[in-house]
């Protein structure tokens, strides 16, 4: 059998042919197809009936992207902008609410057939267009308003020593909504005060301690500066109101006060006798802590508490009370009648800061009139953060034997 020499020319020539082939197929394929469906209803009511629809579209070549919504009156409002796509399946939601210009508003439209356009434009040039009708029905366009957006204060200081630690964040609704609030940065980081909670149409309060999320929650305190509190309101129908108040952190801290050393003494004695207390604290936190009284060195009995002692000028009115904001030691012992009964400050001098990293010792006397069973009480003591709480919770547990 005669065979044919195969030149190298030809093998070239038949690559050639292929790739031209190839290309030519590229180019008959289309850019963009057609939407589907070709017509849509939308009833942005908050009703639930056809609240939302969805359009898609195939992409056959990369391209730049872009979609408007043409109103009624020939007005065009921007659903996606331009930005280069891979070739693929595209689907666009639409709510029947467009953004408002200028703002983070976004409105729903008014009832009438609007006109969803897809424009796509490849490498080489191509331009091609698609479109489709968008029905939108008993449209709800009263928007949610947010009315008269206040703060308390225009700076706060959350460290912790019971003045200005926070702020109180006022607004009103007109309608029932889903509101979130949140704080921004200088730099434009979002941090949230409360997240999206259904709310009524009244007025409505918040309060920011400073922190991401809430101290209670173990939020983080930010640091001093400028913020931006957003209040954001979306009623049923998709109206969404967006608005803003400044608000700026000074002399923010994390306060803390710790126990070193807790020592009862002595651990057997009699009936009506006296307990001795050493409580040794230091302040580990970032900022002065402030104390209250009785001072250091009071002798209390086991049937009296912090407000047992009278202000000499008004002997109906305790001398001591809960302050928030201020620190104290206190010791308790098993069924105490209240947590911590007695307590102490920092320092005789109550107008004395303890300052970060600042150690004290504090000692004060407890007489025993308390008659148990086994003739045995276990005390503890423990960090009082008046308002807040009792960090660090019971330490220093001590078994006193009492004799009578």
């Amino acid at each position: 059998m005669r065979r044919w020499p195969v030149h190298r020319w030809s093998l070239f020539g038949l690559g050639l042919l292929l790739l031209l082939l190839s290309l030519s197929g590229c180019l008959e394929r289309p850019l963009l197809s057609d939407l589907t469906p070709a017509e849509v209803l939308i009833t942005p009511n908050g009703q639930g009936l056809h609240p939302t629809a969805r359009i898609g579209f195939r992409l056959g070549t990369r391209a730049a992207v872009s979609a408007v919504l043409r109103a009624p009156d020939g007005r065009e409002f921007v659903l996606r902008d331009r930005a280069m796509r891979a070739p693929d399946e595209y689907e666009i939601t639409l709510d029947g609410t467009v953004a408002i210009p200028g703002s983070s508003d976004r409105r729903v439209l008014p009832n009438g057939t609007y006109t969803l356009i897809v424009t796509a434009e490849d490498d080489q040039g191509r331009r091609e267009s698609r479109s489709a009708r968008v029905i939108i029905a008993e449209a709800d366009t009263t928007p949610v308003e947010i009315t008269n957006l206040q703060t308390d204060r225009p700076f706060f200081t959350p460290n912790g020593d019971g003045d200005a630690d926070d702020v109180r964040i006022t607004y009103g609704l007109t309608k029932p909504a889903e509101v979130q609030v949140y704080v921004t940065d200088t730099e434009g980081n979002h941090y949230l005060i409360d997240p999206p909670t259904q709310r009524n149409a009244t007025l409505q309060a918040h309060v920011w301690d400073g922190t991401t999320g809430g101290r209670q929650r173990g939020g983080k305190l930010l640091p001093d500066g400028q913020y931006t509190i957003h209040v954001e309101a979306r009623d049923a129908a998709g109206n969404v109101t967006h608005r803003t108040v400044p608000v700026e952190i000074r002399g923010g801290g994390i306060p803390r006060l710790e126990i070193v050393e807790v020592r009862f003494s002595p651990i057997t004695l009699a009936y009506g006798a006296v307990l001795d207390v050493q409580i040794k604290v230091k302040n580990t936190g970032t900022v002065p802590l402030k104390t209250n009284g009785p001072p250091p060195g009071t002798l209390y009995t086991t049937e009296q508490n912090y407000a047992s002692f009278r202000d000499p000028n008004r002997p109906g009115e305790p001398l001591y009370y809960e302050r928030p904001g201020t620190w104290r030691v206190g010791v308790s012992w098993e069924n105490a009648p209240q947590a911590f009964p007695i307590r102490w400050g920092l320092f005789a001098d109550l107008n004395r800061l303890l300052l970060p990293g600042e150690e004290v010792v504090v000692e004060g006397q407890i007489r025993i009139l308390e008659r148990p069973p086994s003739r045995t009480l276990r005390f503890f003591a423990g960090v009082i953060q008046e308002g807040v709480g009792y960090p660090g919770g019971r330490v220093g547990d001590t078994v006193i034997t009492i004799n009578f």
